[in-house]
């Protein structure tokens, strides 16, 4: 006996800690929301581009657009024109539109819209990238000016991260007569990032550009410039105006290297327009939206894969052992009486098809009539099963012509009588019957109103919208369901019920009334 209930606790362990793990994976891994009404932030870009054609010319526009490769994951992604081939093409590392026109007149409008979460971003490819370069070739005193400004960098520097810090850093000294030299009379920021580049290639260490835009509700954002190098592990960014590292959240990388944002051929004035939006959108509808289009989503492997009626079948079916267990606690813990443990549950499920109160109504009336029934048989002696068949009979019966009222009276509740499964009315009738005469009227009545108050309580249980959700998406809480019937199969305690039957005994030993 010891070694069985040993047992059964390393079952109810190894299925408690089968099923949180499950949930666990589902939760940290796949990016499963825990509530169906959990909304993640979506961003919305546009980008409008204008410029003024030049007629009797073909139109070419090329624009970078986000290569999409830094933990964010796209949700929509538009290119709006009238009259325009579209093409997007991908050269090193960045993605490139191209919109084309054989021809065109007056001002012109291209739009891009970019819709994208920061959800099922996270799990990225292993990053890669050189690190080493050869230096370029300096003459002179553009030679002489490089060395003298990186023997001290060298000297103040341990390591990749503090040697490009502390170029940034040497470079932003404007007075410094060497910077002067390699700068001439351009001390743009896009000149000083081309300076910091020559010193760290003729370093050896490799670096190049990236522009980024920041995620926050605003108009007319102008890109914004970043350099990053590879330490072997991972991408190191650096503000090459003020040296810090390490790049916001709020940043998303537009295109990396030297080039421009925007070429056009054949038009003229060109102009570029970014306006960011911030929106919600449910996760769960989010993932399924991701889904349709073939991207990843927790819904690859989980029951949302199934046909639409198959869901909403197992969205009930799985809410069964929830409602078990329930009726398990109150029979063993609580001391309430039912028609076994599974009939309560059958109850509930009729009751989500004909609304609590009528189906309650419904329940005691049917039963009521076959039980009189029953008791009006017995006098004409018929054997048990004759007076069974003969009830289930006229319960049905009834079942009809309750069906036909309602449908005079214009109730709908009355029609869905017939979707009220007949099968659990007979079988509770057919069950009290039974105990009638194992039992008497009495119990009868005790057992039939446990029944009905465990199948009231299941309903609520069952009907909520939270734990539907949350069995139908981790249904791996079917194994700490599990977990918890088998530590109840050795229960041997007194039941509430049993401890009010027995407090007079209690208190004549001399015990404390509960």
């Amino acid at each position: 006996m010891h070694s069985a209930k040993w047992h059964a606790r390393l079952l109810a362990l190894a299925l408690m800690l089968a099923g949180l793990g499950s949930i666990a994976y589902q939760v940290q891994v796949l990016n499963v929301p825990l509530s169906e009404s959990e909304k993640d932030p979506v961003w919305i870009i546009d980008a409008q581009i204008s410029f003024d054609a030049r007629p009797r010319f073909p139109i070419k526009v090329r624009m970078f657009v986000p290569p999409m490769e830094e933990g964010y994951t796209t949700l929509n992604e538009s290119f709006v024109s009238n009259n325009y081939g579209v093409h997007v093409n991908r050269e090193a590392g960045n993605r490139q539109v191209t919109w084309s026109a054989r021809r065109a007149e007056g001002r012109q409008y291209l739009y891009y819209r970019l819709m994208m979460t920061p959800r099922y971003g996270e799990d990225q490819p292993e990053p890669v990238g050189p690190q080493f370069r050869s230096a370029p070739k300096l003459d002179g005193a553009e030679e002489l000016a490089a060395k003298a400004l990186l023997k001290p960098i060298r000297e103040h520097s341990a390591d990749v991260e503090t040697f490009i810090s502390e170029t940034i850093k040497r470079v932003s000294d404007l007075d410094n007569d060497n910077v002067k030299l390699l700068l001439g009379q351009d001390t743009s920021e896009r000149n000083r990032v081309r300076l910091v580049d020559l010193l760290l290639a003729y370093a050896h260490i490799p670096a190049e550009p990236v522009h980024t835009l920041r995620l926050v509700e605003s108009q007319g954002q102008i890109p914004e410039l970043w350099l990053r190098t590879f330490n072997g592990e991972e991408w190191l960014y650096f503000n090459p105006m003020t040296g810090q590292q390490g790049m916001p959240d709020d940043r998303v990388v537009w295109w990396r290297g030297q080039g421009e944002l925007l070429t056009l051929e054949g038009g003229r004035n060109p102009e570029v327009s970014f306006s960011f939006h911030e929106n919600e959108m449910g996760a769960l509808e989010m993932a399924q939206s991701l889904n349709q289009r073939n991207q990843r989503s927790f819904i690859d492997a989980s029951l949302y894969e199934l046909p639409l009626p198959s869901q909403h079948l197992y969205k009930v079916v799985l809410m069964i052992p929830l409602g078990v267990l329930l009726v398990l606690l109150l029979r063993s813990w609580v001391g309430v009486e039912t028609l076994g443990t599974f009939t309560p549950v059958l109850i509930a499920l009729a009751f989500r098809e004909t609304q609590l109160f009528w189906g309650i109504l419904l329940f005691v009336t049917i039963t009521a009539f076959g039980l009189l029934l029953r008791g009006y048989l017995e006098h004409l002696r018929l054997q048990l099963l004759s007076r069974l068949s003969v009830v289930l009979t006229f319960v049905v019966v009834l079942m009809a012509l309750v069906s036909l009222l309602g449908y005079k009276l214009g109730i709908s509740t009355g029609l869905s009588v017939a979707l009220f499964p007949m099968v659990i009315l007979t079988m509770v009738i057919e069950r009290l019957s039974i105990v009638w005469e194992e039992r008497g009227a009495n119990h009868v009545i005790k057992v039939g109103l446990g029944t009905l108050l465990g199948a009231v309580l299941c309903h609520f249980l069952m009907i909520q919208p939270f734990l539907s959700y949350f069995f139908f998406t981790f249904p791996g809480v079917l194994l700490c369901l599990a977990a918890v019937m088998v530590l109840m199969g050795h229960y041997r305690g007194y039941r509430l019920t049993e401890l009010v039957r027995f407090r007079d005994l209690l208190n004549s030993k001399g015990e404390t009334r509960p």
